[in-house]
């Protein structure tokens, strides 16, 4: 049974979904007016963790993630660079596209954009002007009245008569209660960016457009909708509001998901806010661009995703270390399982009958771990431990010699993480020459003259000449390199620690 839990209720509760066997889920987007930085990141992967474990639990699932291409800032930033704003919108949404994909996170089968949606918005608010939960106010803007809506506050816990109670002094004067929020914002120049509709001519408020397009792709009632925390008011509790007073369906989703915030955290470990003004916005790109985007991923997953992830250099190289000896695990399996030559587990080591035992036993942990609140930190420890058990394996070089029963399950759980959490989804080979390559591009080294310092050493082996072979040994450690002997030639390695 797969429990989440549900913001809406504050408690865990199993998933049951409208249809048995499928499920629909419904997760807001970025509004495309640049690229996206790695908190953006944090919710496209915690929501890309819950699709891919729950297809592989058996269920079908119809992902809906939204672009938001029609916004204010959008339009001032289009206005700034001089271009029309859904050129811009659509700029970004092939760059989001393009740092989603060089992250491994999947796209969903469904990404609208607001522009395409704009017959669906109209259609919602007028069924809520003629059922009395929206009004068009003098400005020409139309306002959803959240007095008009039973049960408004019931997400997020907030209550009308506070929200009165503590409106600031300049309250839009074309508002009934200051928290009535806009549906529609009247733009009367024809040459603006607007839409015709019954109530006058504009473009959709933030909130509208969600409800439209989650009612387009997966209808008046769906199982999950998910979204960052900072989303839970006013976003997603105007979703809630305008939806079912519009359809009269209750509730509009059954289960909330919310992820918790990344934030920066400098050498002491004390937060920093990320933004533009301090020039410390981190993007996807600039991170995959430096470490292998597995790194990133395991970065993710290492914290459950209603917590919050405080990010720093530090802990994205503690990362990308522990990944390195994920692959060095991954490395022993391929080679001891290759080569075939087995034992009963009675006559091997201890290292080789503690894989096993922790290899038959990880699939059921791992599913138990993310059954629970895709519980990801969880599963990934019990993954730990297993690469940690491999790697002692690996320095035994009796068990190595005979070990390949004992190793053999231990395939299908590198294959359980790399399809749920797209971590060990690459060869050892090619996930080692893409470290070493940006490892060494970030410390602006040469990998020539590594190449040249291991061929001499070579050359200097195949000569006899060992004092030349150590020399050239002894510099290549001084650096930080490893290398590795094999029938086909020597390779190299950027260590850890280096």
């Amino acid at each position: 049974m797969i429990r989440i839990y549900n913001t809406l209720t504050r408690t865990v509760e199993p998933l049951e979904p409208l249809v048995p066997g499928e499920v629909g889920l419904y997760v807001c987007g970025m509004t495309v007016y640049d690229h996206c930085h790695i908190g953006h990141a944090r919710a496209m992967m915690a929501f890309d963790v819950v699709v891919r474990h729950l297809r592989r639990r058996g269920l079908r699932v119809k992902f809906v993630r939204n672009h938001t291409d029609v916004d204010d800032k959008i339009l001032n930033r289009a206005q700034e660079l001089g271009v029309p704003p859904l050129v811009l919108s659509a700029q970004f949404i092939a760059e989001l596209d393009a740092d989603l994909d060089a992250v491994g996170i999947l796209r969903p089968d469904v990404a609208p954009q607001v522009s395409e949606h704009i017959p669906e918005v109209i259609t919602m608010i007028e069924a809520l002007i003629g059922k009395g939960h929206a009004y068009v106010a003098a400005n020409g803007d139309v306002y959803f009245s959240i007095e008009r809506c039973p049960g408004y506050g019931k997400l997020s816990g907030r209550k009308i008569e506070d929200m009165r109670e503590g409106a600031r002094v300049a309250v839009d004067p074309h508002k009934r209660h200051p928290g009535d929020f806009a549906l529609w914002k009247a733009v009367p120049v024809a040459t603006d960016l607007g839409w015709e509709a019954s109530f006058g001519r504009g473009r959709p408020g933030w909130h509208i457009e969600c409800s439209a397009m989650a009612a387009r792709h997966l209808g008046e009632q769906f199982d999950l909708h998910g979204g960052g925390i900072d989303l839970v008011f006013p976003h997603h509790e105007n979703e809630i509001a305008q939806s079912e007073c519009a359809s009269g369906h209750r509730p509009f989703a059954k289960v909330w998901m919310h992820n918790g915030h990344l934030t920066l955290v400098d050498a002491a470990g004390e937060p920093v806010k990320m933004s533009k003004s301090l020039g410390n916005v981190v993007r996807i790109r600039d991170i995959v661009a430096r470490v292998p985007a597995e790194a990133l991923r395991l970065m993710y997953v290492d914290t459950h995703y209603r917590s919050p992830l405080p990010f720093s250099d530090q802990k994205l190289a503690d990362a990308l270390g522990v990944l390195d000896r994920v692959y060095i695990a991954r490395e022993t399996v391929d080679e001891v399982v290759g080569r075939g030559v087995g034992a009963p587990l009675a006559a091997l080591p201890d290292s080789a009958r503690e894989v096993h035992a922790l290899a038959t036993s990880f699939v059921a942990k791992f599913e138990a771990a993310m059954d629970e609140d895709f519980n990801s930190a969880a599963a990934i420890a019990h993954f730990f431990e297993l690469v940690r058990a491999i790697n002692r394996f690996g320095n035994d070089k009796k068990a190595r010699a005979r070990g390949a029963d004992a190793l053999r399950p231990a395939l299908e759980c590198f294959a359980v993480v790399a399809e749920v959490f797209g971590i060990a989804a690459l060869s050892p080979a090619a996930y080692f020459e893409e470290a070493k390559v940006k490892r060494m591009r970030e410390q602006g080294r040469s990998i020539e003259a590594i190449d040249a310092l291991v061929a001499e050493r070579a050359e200097a082996r195949a000569a006899k000449d060992w004092a030349r072979a150590d020399a050239a040994r002894v510099q290549l450690e001084e650096q930080g390199i490893t290398v590795m002997d094999g029938p086909e030639g020597s390779t190299w390695r950027v260590r850890v620690d280096a």
